[in-house]
């Protein structure tokens, strides 16, 4: 049966006033400037008439209501807002959204029941506009609010952000602990001013939490872009060895904040432009597993990826895999307290991935994985690296330290392409006893590096690794081609118990294999040793 002439024919009937009736009115769903808003803020400059008491009167609606969506249409001046479960604030663009007043020294936006324990706030969304933090005129912590973050989430479930920009941030973009389903989608992170002691991050987690998505994260942060940092700061070891939070931190950054285990995150596309560091990756007692991070691309000053259990004889990391990352160092460096690197691994982890990673037109001689005294690392897996470097000048740094303790390293399908070198430098892969950049990291920190007390840092074992000797239990280096080196393994210092070498091809002056010291190989197949 054709029902289309008698769907027109009803239709043509029908009243016209029906056909043009408005909808009914929704208390559920407020627009901004017809609740009275001024919106004669901006997002970019500040300015305008405070409506924080208006707004937040809004949004305090959503427990009555059972849910609230707030339509920003246009940028408001506030001194900081809260927000209740089941609320949507979206902004229609970027024009629109929050800009922190002055002096305000909290969060622009914190969830009204912040709670290290427990996650009383839920389903709550945050669509389009821009958030300014107003960097220079906020204190970096409180003891009320601890950091002045432009978002401070603390037991939360249901969580999405999406096409948001977030902007000068004082400290942390977005600070997220305690949480349970939560994405990122589109999130810009703009970033022109840069106080001194920034710790601007661009999206800071820590634990308890299972399930985060990231997507598509671009933009500048002048610390950490993105920091799975799952129990730093607010816990600590005691001078019993009992790892719990620590009451002096968490007066410091924030009561309300959670650290915990973490598991099932999935990052893909972040690019970096111009940023101090990219990613932070720190476990110190509590368990972090089954991690991908994909496609990490652009600039950056210092450190590309610092995986750390930040002091003590920590780290407790499962599965861990990095994919497609093409990170450029730019200068002028940010901080000095270590050298440069694109990763450096340290702690205790189980499996570490690295796939796909590139290289190319380096402007100095940082390591590309720097693998650390305190490491321990059940297998290692470095599969697809690819290296250019066209400077005429390149110093004998090895493109890989391995300093620690691995009981799996497997490194294969390598290209190294140096058409320009003046002459050989270097290795693929090195051991050795320099300690010199542990050493002024622990004498940077002669407050920190000592034996811990009751609620506060230290590091007894760090004296240990300036002595400690890398041991490799199984090295496989195959699918290699290389130019510009002088040997694809330089081993100097410590034992690699089995190595097995495999489709090796060298140019016509480098070597396999240089061994000095009191280097030991106790054993060897695949290529001869030359």
């Amino acid at each position: 049966m054709n029902i289309r002439p008698t769907l027109l024919a009803a239709l043509l009937l029908a009243p016209l006033a029906a056909l043009h009736a408005a909808p009914s009115a929704d208390a559920r769903i407020v627009i901004a400037s017809e609740a009275g808003a001024k919106l004669d803020s901006d997002v970019t400059k500040g300015g305008g008439t405070d409506d924080t008491v208006l707004i937040q009167s809004i949004l305090d609606r959503a427990p009555k209501l059972g849910s609230l969506k707030l339509v920003v249409d246009g940028p408001i001046l506030v001194k900081g807002l809260k927000v209740h479960s089941n609320t949507t604030i979206e902004c229609l663009n970027r024009a629109c959204g929050f800009y922190l007043a002055d002096n305000s020294n909290r969060p622009l936006i914190a969830n009204a029941t912040p709670q290290p324990e427990g996650r009383a706030d839920r389903n709550i969304s945050f669509l389009g506009g821009t958030y300014n933090g107003n960097a220079e005129h906020q204190q970096h912590t409180t003891p009320e609010h601890g950091w002045t973050t432009a978002f401070a989430l603390h037991g939360v479930e249901q969580v999405l952000f999406r096409d948001v920009s977030l902007t000068n941030s004082r400290t942390f973009a977005v600070y997220l602990t305690n949480w349970r389903r939560v994405v990122f989608e589109n999130i810009y992170i703009n970033l022109d001013h840069i106080p001194k002691q920034s710790n601007q991050d661009g999206i800071h987690i820590q634990g308890p939490g299972e399930f985060l998505s990231i997507r598509n994260v671009q933009g500048r942060a002048w610390d950490d872009m993105i920091a799975l940092n799952i129990d730093d700061l607010l816990g600590d070891w005691d001078s019993d060895g009992k790892f719990a939070r620590d009451p002096a931190s968490m007066k410091r950054f924030g009561s309300a904040a959670g650290i915990g285990p973490v598991s099932d995150v999935d990052i893909d596309g972040v690019q970096a432009d111009d940023c101090a560091q990219v990613i932070r990756i720190l476990s110190r007692a509590s368990r972090l597993d089954r991690v991908s991070i994909r496609n990490v691309k652009g600039t950056y000053r210092d450190f590309g990826v610092w995986i750390t259990p930040y002091l003590r004889e920590g780290g407790n990391i499962g599965r861990l895999e990095f994919e497609n990352i093409d990170l450029r160092p730019a200068g002028p460096r940010a901080y000095d307290y270590v050298p440069p690197f694109l990763f450096w691994i340290a702690g205790k982890m189980e499996q570490l991935t690295l796939k796909n990673i590139s290289s190319h037109t380096p402007i100095d001689d940082r390591p590309l994985v720097w693998i650390q005294p305190d490491a321990k690392i059940d297998r290692l897996r470095i599969d697809g690296l690819n290296i250019y470097d066209p400077r005429k000048e390149i110093g004998h740094t090895p493109l890989i330290r391995a300093d620690g303790r691995i009981a799996l390293l497997e490194l294969r399908d390598v290209v190294i392409q140096r058409p320009n070198a003046a002459s050989p430098a270097g290795s693929l892969i090195g051991t050795s006893m320099d300690r010199s950049a542990l050493k002024a990291f622990m004498d940077a920190r002669a407050g920190i590096v000592t034996p811990p007390g009751k609620g506060r840092r230290g590091w007894p074992e760090g004296f240990g690794y300036l002595t400690s000797q890398p041991r490799i239990q199984r090295l496989q280096i195959m699918d290699v081609v290389a130019e510009g080196l002088e040997s694809v393994l330089d081993h100097q210092a410590g034992t690699i118990e089995a190595l097995d070498l495999r489709e090796l091809s060298l140019s016509a002056n480098m070597k396999a294999v240089h061994q000095g010291g009191e280097a030991k190989i106790t054993k060897t197949q695949g290529a001869s040793v030359q």
